[in-house]
């Protein structure tokens, strides 16, 4: 079994600057959020946080990305993702900045999703809340079951799964979400013991029973939702919610995109580092929106580290169309 490690991340060096909030909105968030007051060191960094509580058939979604200015995830000649923030070599103190906005999200999440994908270009790597005083916050303060948010493992068809990846032995709950192609063949080839759910070709077909007695059992889950190779997503959200999950944190950016074309992504942390990657790997690369018909998002709240590195908070909107009123 992996064990969680921790980091110390200096206040005054991962600070940030506002100089943007909406508190209208802000504070509309507050006052109906369930969350306990914003920890001290959250607030030093980065000002108050709450979010507001789950809808009834699935998790608040929130992501988290970094891309270059130009709008790219990564360098075409490494995949790595997190070189966009730290080959900043302007401002190496706003990579950490960056990576501790990533770890205060986590602190707040239930789960954290993953792309199958990400395990090859990331051989170390798992989503625990790497900020010491933070994680000790999450199961006293928060009133979290674990210590670490659940890994939640997406993947269409399961051929793309490293099940001898370290993410799958860590101390938290595991969850791979797959479609019934992919169920097949985590049963044809992983190694390790796991509770199957589904498949579900539907969230209304979704047996709550059988979810809740999964969440009982602490096994692997590994879960099947759709037809043939494709999944459904609200589907599988509908089962996170009955596994337990209230919060759920997207760190995969495919799989964000694909919950923007289904209305299930509520908010956006995106932050921007000032360096230029060029290439073909952007943001949503493999799913687009119409020039009539897409998402928009209003800032939240946008601050700033030196002059490298913007850190925004964006609540998602739906169904605009051209002349609609704001």
């Amino acid at each position: 079994m992996e064990k969680f490690v921790t980091m110390d991340f200096p206040v005054e060096q991962i600070r940030l600057t506002p100089l943007m909030r909406d508190e209208e909105a802000l504070a509309a968030i507050r006052a109906i959020s369930p969350d306990a007051p914003t920890p001290e060191k959250i607030r030093q960094v980065y000002g108050d946080v709450y979010f507001p509580p789950a809808p009834a058939d699935r998790p608040y979604l929130f992501a988290s990305i970094v891309e270059s200015v130009d709008g790219k995830i990564s360098f075409t000649d490494d995949r790595h993702g997190e070189k966009i923030a730290g080959n900043n070599f302007r401002d190496p103190d706003g990579a950490l900045a960056d990576f501790w906005v990533l770890n205060m999200l986590r602190f707040y999440a239930d789960g954290v999703i993953i792309g199958a994908r990400t395990l090859h270009t990331n051989e170390v790597m798992w989503a625990n809340c790497f900020d010491e005083e933070l994680a000790s916050l999450r199961t006293t303060q928060m009133g979290k079951k674990h210590y670490c948010p659940a890994h939640i493992v997406v993947s269409f068809d399961g051929t793309d799964l490293l099940f001898d990846h370290m993410l799958f032995d860590v101390d938290a709950p595991v969850v791979v979400a797959t479609s019934p192609d992919g169920l097949e063949y985590v049963r044809a080839h992983c190694p390790w013991s796991f509770r199957a759910l589904g498949p579900y070709t539907s969230a209304e077909e979704v047996d709550v029973d059988a979810v809740q007695a999964a969440a009982a059992s602490g096994e692997r889950i590994v879960l099947a939702t759709g037809t043939g190779a494709v999944t459904d997503g609200l589907a599988m959200l509908k089962v996170l919610k009955y596994l337990g999950m209230e919060r759920v944190m997207v760190e995969s950016p495919s799989y964000m995109t694909y919950l923007m074309s289904i209305e299930a992504m509520d908010e956006m942390f995106m932050n921007y580092s000032t360096v230029f990657a060029a290439g073909q790997v952007g943001f949503g690369a493999f799913l687009h929106f119409g020039a009539e018909e897409h998402p928009h998002s209003d800032f939240l709240s946008i601050a700033l580290h030196e002059k490298n590195f913007i850190c925004t908070r964006q609540k998602m909107i739906y169904g605009l169309h051209r002349g609609a009123e704001k």
